[in-house]
């Protein structure tokens, strides 16, 4: 916990990081080691350090889908005999909580650290005056501190998952049974799980999150009706840790971290591992389309039958997936239960309906589209996040230039951004057919679906001009800052991927490096199609508007490019709205390496030990910070604008 804050932070500051969780952590921690003497200020609404593993945020049985080992900041292991975690166990959400408040203090970041404190809004000042931060700081006796912090360089790290979709059911003021958002379960659960009187427990959604609610009150002994509606993102991908692919036992995490392995995931960015050829050849070539086909075929059919959604049961056939695991992402979810999840379904206590909900009544009755209804004691809603910072930035007329989703854009700016979608769009399937091929679902409107399910008549505006997704450079920068005099905000934990901890630390030392001017003057562009060439150069852009107009278009293609392609591999996932990948973080890393001046080969022996020497983890990037800082003290690089 964070010492008692009794008086106000500096109404000054360098350095601002919102978030105190994994990313933002991560960022504090390495911006410290980068310039120890900027002062910096972390602040936090939560009471607790963690983000997502907050104390407020735990319910029981909550724990992590990585197995010990792989979710740990690489400087500093999680060593299981010290938490009673044994290796090839998940992490339970107290040990994660435990690890990150020790990290805290070995960091020495308490001391800038301040929880309990909401920022309200953001407004960038212009003039190389940074931002203006308001905040409400709230003491344990509920008494609440407003005051403004001007910060020079402002990191939001909340990630997507910090502003829940709200629950609007037709008939809720009436249904006189409790709704719960999963968001919230944390702080009803175990009254939930005591209370006698409750017998019956809807569920309602598909994702992991579903599955934690299910076994949850499932394994209390309650009676669950557990509702997938029939459209949106259906039954999430659900697979044991270790898979068997034929005779071999691969770890699934390892598996997606494995140089070879992801040559079979077509990527935007994957020419940045330097096997561009062999990549060429699998997506580019109906004999290597249909040699991915077998191997994402095989794993789909392999992790349905290993995870037992294949044994026939009609219940748990409601449970399978509606398309190959290719077009998933982020809906991947492991099976890190204590016991068989998929055991209350089949004994009886949990019943699946794959229907519509049309609204609630009184009672507790859920009606469904079809007329059918069932009462209940208690609804939850696992129906997802609204992949929002939770902070409201201005001036609103910048927005779509950062790349911050929101309803500001002017009817120009909408049409900037769809003229780089349909050319992205172009050379996407140019590049990868495959994905032409993909289930079709109209992505754009899974905001309002989610948030309206059962009131359609209160939808209003169509999601295209109800909400824009995430299009940030390298999933980090805002775009239109990036060729600028005034690069002061970054964004991190604006993804989806399942390298959570590995992703945090690269991220940070990128947006560092960016934020001070210290990337390489030249940068890998995604576009093969580009006839300016394969690289992004920043060099002499001063004072030239010209030069500075066409590398800001490049910048805006390289975004749009980046943003897009999730809309296309990830056509069951959520990448319409946020980037969202699992096979293709290693090429995501060593694009952010190569942008760093890094190496992103760590495997030793060239190319061999690339191919052959198994997956990527945390020990594979340990001591980034200080290879970075060596080779910034040899005066190697330079200054990404010719600026120090």
């Amino acid at each position: 916990m964070a010492p008692k804050a009794s008086s106000l932070p500096p109404s000054s500051i360098h350095t601002l990081i919102l978030g105190a969780g994994i990313s933002g952590l991560a960022a504090a921690s390495t911006f410290q080691r980068c310039a120890p003497s900027s002062p910096l200020l972390i602040l936090d609404a939560n009471a607790s350090v963690g983000g997502v593993w907050a104390t407020e945020n735990l319910y029981p049985g909550l724990k992590s889908n990585n197995l010990l080992g792989t979710y740990e900041y690489s400087d500093f292991p999680m060593r299981g005999e010290e938490y009673g975690v044994k290796v090839g166990e998940h992490i339970p959400g107290t040990v994660i909580h435990e690890y990150m408040e020790r990290f805290v203090d070995w960091a020495s970041l308490r001391e800038h650290l301040r929880l309990r404190t909401r920022v309200l809004g953001a407004e960038e000042t212009g003039g190389g005056n940074g931002w203006m931060v308001k905040c409400v700081e709230t003491g344990e006796d509920g008494a609440q501190k407003h005051y403004e912090v001007r910060c020079e360089k402002f990191v939001v790290a909340t990630g997507v998952t910090c502003v829940p979709m709200p629950i609007r059911f037709a008939g809720q003021e009436i249904f006189d049974a409790p709704i719960v958002n999963f968001a919230s379960l944390s702080k009803v659960a175990k009254t939930l799980v005591a209370d006698e009187n409750v017998k019956h427990v809807t569920i309602y959604g598909g994702s992991k999150a579903a599955h934690d609610c299910v076994y949850l009150f499932a394994r209390a002994g309650k009676q669950v009706t557990w509702v997938i509606r029939r459209g949106g993102h259906g039954p999430s991908w659900m697979a044991p840790a270790y898979v068997y692919l034929g005779p071999f036992r691969c770890r699934l995490e390892k598996l997606t971290t494995t140089r070879f392995f992801t040559w079979l995931s077509p990527c935007i960015w994957g020419d940045a591992d330097g096997f561009g050829y062999i990549r060429g050849c699998l997506h580019g070539t109906k004999v290597g389309r249909k040699l991915v086909d077998g191997f994402w075929g095989k794993l789909s059919e392999e992790t349905l039958k290993q995870a037992g959604l294949s044994d026939g049961n009609e219940e748990l056939k409601k449970l399978v997936p509606s398309e190959n695991a290719f077009w998933y992402a982020g809906g991947l979810g492991i099976l890190n239960y204590e016991e068989d999840v998929y055991d209350f379904v089949r004994s009886g206590a949990v019943k699946v309906v794959r229907k519509d909900v049309a609204g609630l009544e009184s009672g507790g009755t859920v009606r469904f589209a079809d007329g059918e209804v069932v009462k209940t004691d208690v609804l939850v809603c696992s129906s997802g996040w609204r992949f929002d910072s939770g902070v409201l930035l201005g001036p609103e007329v910048k927005l779509a230039g950062w790349g911050v989703p929101s309803t500001k854009y002017s009817r120009g700016q909408k049409e900037h951004w769809e003229a780089l979608n349909e050319r992205a769009d172009k050379e996407i399937l140019e590049r990868f057919p495959r994905l032409a091929t993909g289930p079709v679902r109209d992505q754009e409107s899974l905001l309002l679906d989610a948030v309206d399910a059962g009131n359609p008549k209160k939808r209003g505006p169509t999601e295209k001009d109800e909400y824009a997704p995430w299009r940030l450079w390298r999933s980090i920068a805002p775009p239109s800052q990036v060729v600028s005099d005034e690069r002061n905000l970054v964004f991190l934990g604006m993804l989806f991927n399942i390298t959570t901890v590995g992703r945090a630390e690269i991220t940070a030392l990128w947006a560092y490096a960016y934020l001070h001017d210290l990337l390489k003057q030249s940068l890998a562009s995604l576009s093969t199609k580009d006839k300016a060439g394969l690289e992004i150069d920043f060099r002499g852009l001063e004072g030239d508007a010209k030069a500075q107009q066409q590398a800001t278009d490049r910048v805006m293609y390289d975004t749009a490019l980046f943003n897009r392609f999730g809309k296309w591999r990830c056509a069951m996932g959520y990448g319409a709205r946020v980037p969202d990948f699992v096979f293709d973080s290693v090429p995501f890393f060593d694009l952010l390496l190569g942008d760093l001046g890094l190496r992103s080969w760590r495997k030793g022996w060239g190319w061999v030990g690339e191919v052959f020497s198994g997956s990527y983890g945390q020990s594979d990037y340990k001591g980034l910070v200080d290879e970075w800082l060596a080779l910034r003290t040899g005066g190697v690089g330079g200054a990404m604008n010719g600026r120090k």
